[in-house]
């Protein structure tokens, strides 16, 4: 049976009459990278800033690492790391120097050569932190949560703003985190973040838990089902219908239909290869941002706001 490594249980903030948390509960496993997904406002940050006992909890229960965060805040500190989303190093020390600094802060003799080279940035580790790209200073961000050993890595939003590839280059940093065998705890509005590093993930509305699960299981259990979509005329639409009786036309013309699995859509597709000089048809598998406009009502835009 998997440890719990963090364990949330009915989970209350408010600020007056603003309840930014209510009623939250999850569990987080041990090796496990796990998502909290939501929009601006939904209540992410207040969670895991819980959790980090840096604020305390109005009611309900959190633990982490077995300890509770309203007593236990020195255990748990000392046992995490943290990035938070607006993270920022001493602009005019350089790479190593930073890491260096907060080691001395944690009082740990660390590895910092083999942490530098593990986060590819021993050959930067001489650059003032200043003059690195967003990529590279959430790379040290990353490296400076490490370098006390944490058991838990908590990272809020830890690739907002960055541009595509150093996104994808942020993601193998917090996957090799896993490999060096940290619990990794993300909070992040990106579904396509969740879909390539996550193993679970809650998706969080309005301060609720609307759903926990295992990534794919969220996705085979809101994201609408496998579409074939196919543009056509009355003679393709009603093959469609042989095999299935969820087809519909979206707004741009294209027959779409519904099939529960991917065999099942395969076996359309099959059939339509007979108008493979009339029409071109494709397949569509359900995601997780489909799971999330499902569950949600709206879509997450690139700021992070629900539209």
């Amino acid at each position: 049976m998997w440890e719990k490594v963090i364990e949330v249980e009915g989970l209350v903030k408010c600020y007056g009459k603003l309840v930014a948390v209510n009623g939250v509960s999850f569990e987080c496993y041990r090796g496990e990278i796990f998502s909290l997904i939501g929009p601006n406002g939904a209540g992410k940050t207040t969670t895991v800033e819980i959790l980090e006992c840096l604020r305390r909890p109005t009611s309900g229960s959190a633990r982490v690492l077995g300890f509770d965060v309203v007593g236990g805040e020195r255990e748990i500190k000392k046992r995490i790391g943290v990035m938070p989303q607006n993270f920022n190093a001493f602009e005019r020390l350089t790479v190593k120097e930073n890491v260096e600094l907060l080691a001395k802060i944690y009082g740990v003799k660390a590895d910092i050569k083999g942490l530098l080279e593990r986060m590819g940035l021993w050959d930067v580790r001489g650059r003032r932190y200043y003059t690195l790209s967003g990529g590279m200073k959430r790379r040290v961000g990353i490296c400076m949560a490490l370098v006390s050993d944490p058991e838990i890595l908590f990272l809020d939003e830890p690739t907002t703003g960055l541009d595509p590839q150093a996104r994808r280059e942020c993601w193998e940093v917090i996957r090799d985190a896993r490999r060096m065998g940290k619990t990794v705890f993300l909070t992040t509005h990106y579904m396509d973040e969740v879909e390539n590093l996550s193993d679970r993930a809650s998706i969080m509305i309005k301060g609720k838990i609307v759903a926990t699960d295992e990534v794919a299981t969220l996705i085979a259990k809101y994201g609408g089902g496998v579409k074939v979509a196919v543009k056509g005329g009355k003679e393709v639409e009603d093959l469609l219908t042989r095999f299935t009786n969820n087809v519909y036309r979206d707004g741009f013309g294209n027959i779409i239909g519904v099939f529960n699995s991917k065999l099942e859509a395969s076996r359309a597709l099959t059939a339509l290869y007979q108008y493979s000089d009339k029409c071109a048809a494709e397949m569509i598998l359900p995601s997780l941002e489909e799971a999330f406009l499902r569950l949600a009502g709206g879509r997450i835009d690139e700021r992070g706001e629900l539209v």
